[in-house]
Order: structure tokens, then sequence, then C-alpha cells
């Protein structure tokens, strides 16, 4: 995968998708996979905002069952099987535990009827011949099961447990990228760090984006016979122009903020824990409730979410306050007492933007959009040649960029090419059954880097994993850790920045490989990795250190 902008430059394209979120880079795949010349460009990395800020998890939809919409269980269960698929190294099920209550509504039996609900409209979730993939069906349990299973957790009118399954991705980093690599393999031209600054228009049809190479400063435009405005949070800044008029807003911003915890506070299993919710309105008046927030296991830390707040300023720029965090962590000590977490113990924090129809007049809480939205912008503001998508939901992007690309075939007048990104492996995903393939790995080890790391580079890389190994057969030194790891190797490194176009140090720590993914990691760690980095990308000795003080900011709040 390389950054080729003279390419981008140079060629008319199908479409150009504008925004490298899993959105895009859903869309991106889905568009190669039909054979349409496509080209993806990203302001500053893949995946580095709303797509980054994930409990990685892939909800089947047991929570719209409250809802009655149906048809959002039945398409959320539908792309979990599929990400599991198509991309078996990263996704996997995961066990969730709720507990139940006296109240009706919490009650044991009601949550009994809604998990047989839930395995009934999820019939089809085990089709996949891997026994690793297997999702059992969900169950009740007592009180004094539920104890067992969250150590330290006791409430009152506590009477039980409830017990189903969703499924974790290992890395959403890597799996956003594993589209993108997967589109350049078929084809598609992409690029990070370029800027969509105007729409280029033509007798009432946008032909084309004026871009800037943020790393550099230069201009130059992308031709294109149709435009995909997949920018996010961004979305409404790339319509500013469209038509000489701002259009009617598509995205109002709310915050989603995530903690990640330096301990592992639920074992095996991830938990939804019911704690108290407090707003005051500016006019003096309180409000006080509940909320559930989610205990998510992963690499012997817990990620707990989500904490959603209104938001009113500029998306670029956003950081998180000590304040919110210090807010938040009181608020998840309340759900789950037992755990008393430290604030020395939030090693991570994070947060994105999600859209928002408004906030509740009774509770202040945020009200979030609760479905994709696809604008053909020939249809509400009379400009041809761009559509614009506002996605909700991680899980569900796949089928949001394959409705997305139907409409594109269509706008062009293309014959419909069937999309197969359902059931074609992504990068990494040639793998049949994943437990036999991992056993095997380990077992094989051919650098002697033990289980840990085997797994580690396994469930990153997948069946792409001597993509990582054929650096240590030119240059044994490749596969050594790197310091403060015994996980991640130096070819990784070197891997992100010749073949997966990691241009800045936070794109390889936070989104090549995992090694700051959970922490900040070490000065000599950060090193390391700007002297592979620097020599390949012939940076001065003030870059390496800029950079180094770039990455280190990303972990102190504001």
């Amino acid at each position: 995968m390389k950054r080729d902008l003279k390419k981008l430059a140079n060629e008319e394209y199908d479409v150009l998708i504008i925004g490298a979120g899993i959105y895009g880079a859903s869309a991106t795949w889905d568009a190669a996979l039909r054979g349409l010349k496509v080209a993806l460009i990203e302001k500053q990395d893949f995946g580095h905002a709303t797509s980054a800020n994930s409990l990685k998890i892939m909800h089947g939809g047991l929570r719209y069952l409250q809802t009655l919409d149906l048809k959002r269980v039945r398409e959320s269960i539908r792309e979990r099987r599929i990400l599991m698929h198509i991309a078996p190294n990263l996704v996997y099920p995961m066990p969730v535990i709720m507990p139940t209550y006296s109240y009706k509504l919490k009650s044991r039996p009601a949550m009994s009827s809604a998990l047989l609900a839930n395995d009934v409209l999820s019939v089809d979730r085990n089709r996949s011949e891997d026994p690793h993939k297997y999702i059992p069906n969900g169950y009740t349990m007592s009180s004094k099961k539920l104890r067992e299973l969250i150590p330290g957790y006791d409430k009152y009118n506590l009477n039980g447990g409830a017990l189903w399954y969703d499924c974790q991705c290992y890395n959403t980093e890597r799996l956003l990228l594993s589209f993108i690599l997967s589109a350049t393999q078929r084809g598609a031209d992409v690029a990070n760090y370029v800027k969509a600054v105007d729409l280029l228009q033509k007798n009432g049809k946008a032909i084309g984006v004026r871009v800037e190479d943020t790393l550099t400063g230069e201009h130059f435009d992308i031709r294109a016979k149709m435009i995909v405005n997949n920018a996010g949070p961004w979305v409404d800044d790339i319509l500013a122009s469209i038509n000489g008029a701002s259009t009617t807003k598509k995205f109002n911003l709310s915050t989603a903020m995530n903690l990640v915890v330096n301990r592992n506070i639920t074992g095996q299993y991830a938990a939804g824990l019911s704690g108290p919710y407090r707003h005051v309105f500016e006019d003096g008046r309180e409000y006080n409730g509940y909320r559930i927030l989610f205990f998510a296991p992963w690499r012997d830390k817990t990620i707990i979410g989500t904490n959603h707040l209104p938001y009113s300023g500029k998306q670029d720029g956003f950081k998180v306050t000590e304040a919110e965090i210090e807010e938040f962590l009181d608020a998840v000590n309340n759900a789950h007492p037992g755990a008393n977490i430290k604030r020395a113990e939030v090693s991570y924090f994070y947060s994105g933007f999600l859209p928002m129809t408004g906030t509740n007049p009774k509770t202040g809480e945020v009200n979030l959009v609760k479905h994709y939205k696809i604008y053909d912008h020939q249809k509400t503001d009379n400009v041809d040649g761009i559509v614009s998508v506002v996605g909700v939901k991680y899980t569900t992007a796949r089928d949001v960029a394959q409705k997305t690309i139907n409409l594109i075939c269509k706008r062009l007048s293309i014959p419909m090419k069937k999309s197969n990104t359902d059931t074609t492996r992504l990068y990494g995903g040639d793998i049949d059954r994943f437990e036999e393939f991992l056993n095997h790995n380990i077992g094989d080890d051919p650098y002697k880097l033990g289980e840990s790391a085997i797994s580690h580079l396994t469930y990153n890389y997948g069946s792409a994993i001597n993509d990582i190994y054929c650096y240590g057969q030119s240059d044994p030194s490749w596969m050594r850790f790197l310091p403060g790891t015994n996980e991640v190797v130096r070819a990784e490194v070197l891997h992100a920045v010749r073949e997966e176009m990691a241009m800045k140090l936070s794109d390889v720590v936070l989104r090549r490989t995992d090694i700051g993914s959970g922490e900040k990691p070490g000065d000599t760690t950060l090193v390391e990795i700007a002297n592979i980095m620097g020599h390949e990308l012939v940076w001065t000795d003030e870059r390496a250190k800029a950079e180094i003080e770039e990455v280190k900011q990303l972990y102190v709040p504001a």
C-alpha cells in the first residue's frame, strides 16, 4: 500500500470517498471488489477519530428488543456473523453478563424472555463451521452465581443475572485497516493526510475535490464521477460549499468517552452494570436516574463506557478533560463499588463524536441518532455527483457501505454487480478454523518468540503473519521485541512504514501496532519506534523529538 499522490492527481475515478473511518473503509472495499475505479482520502490517519473510540464490541442488537426494533436486531445479528467470517482472526464471541433485580423490566423473568427472543431471532447465527465462532444460547442465573462471576459486585434488590454472547474485536484499528488493505489489493488508490478543502463543481455537478497534502501543504485536484462524503463528524464541513450554500445540518455533535483501566475487573465476562445518573439543568433543576455502563475485558485490562455528552465546540482539537475523567470514574465506581477503581489505574482514555438528535428535556441525556442516513444530494440539494453518509454503529458499517455503493452504481448508470463483501475474506482472514491455526503457529514459532507474542501476531495479522516473518529472513534482528513489550516486534514498525502507510509516530503506536492502545508506551519504546521510522522516512532529530512529544500528549487530558 503506497501513498502515490501524483496518481491521485492524474486519474479520473468512478468514485472518490472522503473519510477513512470504518464507513469509508468499508465503502472503498465494496467499490473495489465490484471493479469500480475508487480512491479514498483521509485528512489525518485511517481510523484516527470516531472509529478509534470503541468498546471493541460487535453488538448483536439485544438492546434493540426494548423498543421492538426487530429489523435492527436482525441487521446487527447478520453483520456480527459476517464479521466473524470475513475477519476470523479479529472477531470472536464474548460472554456478557447483566444483573437482574426485582423491578419488572430488569427482573430475571423479563430478561429470560428477552434472551429467548434473541435466540429465536438469531437462529442462523451459527452457520460457521469454525467452533471458535460458536455462539451459545443465553440463560439466566442465580444471584449467588452472578456474584461468583463478578467478584465484589452486590446491589440492593439483586436477584440473579442474565448471560448472553456478543462479539469482541481484538483490535478495531487493525480491522479497519484490513478493509483498506483488501481494497488496495483490488486496485483502490488510498492516501492518508490528504484533506478535502473544497468541492469542484461544474454545471450543477460535483466533479472532484480540491485537496491539501497536510504533510507538505501542497494542493492538487482529484477528479471523480461520483463522490461519497463519509467524513463522519466533519460531513457538514465537506458540504459547506455545495451549491454555493450550506445544506441542512447532517451531524449534530455529541461526545462519547471510554476509559481503559489497567486491571481485569470482570474476568472473562463483559458486564452491563446499572449505575446512578445525575444531571443538573441550567435553571437549577436536577434529575436523578440510572444508566447502564459497560465493562469489557480486554488484554488483561478493562474498557469501560460510555459517557455521552452534548457538544457545541469545534471538532478539531477536541480533547477529554481531567474533570470529565474523574466525574465519569465516580459514576463507574457507583455502578460497581466493589471494583474501587483509582484514578491512577486509568491507563488511557479516548473520546469521539456521535450524531445526536438532541437532549432529553426531562433527563438531560443525549438522544443518539438511531439509524444511518444516506443522502443523495441530487434529490436534496439539486447537485449531482455527491452522496453523503452518516453512520451510527461500527458493527453495521459493511452493510451501509453495500447500500451506498448500490446507489453509486445506479447513479453512474452501470450494471449493478452483486456485492460479495459478506463472504469475501479480508486481508489476513484466510482461516477456516481459527484455534487450529493459532495452535499451529504457536507450535511452529520460527523465531522462538513465545506463546504470547505468537498469539498477538496471529490475532493482528491472521493468515498474513508471514508478512511480518519475512523481515526476519533477511535480518533476524527485526524479530526482536520492542523495549517494554514481550509481544510487539520491531518488524511490525518497519512493515507499518513500508506497506501500511504509517507516516507519523502515532500511526504506529495507536493504529498499526497495539503497543499504545491501552497505555502510554515508555520513553525507550517511543525512541526505538521513532528511530526505525525516522530512518525509513528520513526524519531529522527535531522531527523525531516532535513526534515523540506529540504521542506523549495523547495520554494527557486537557
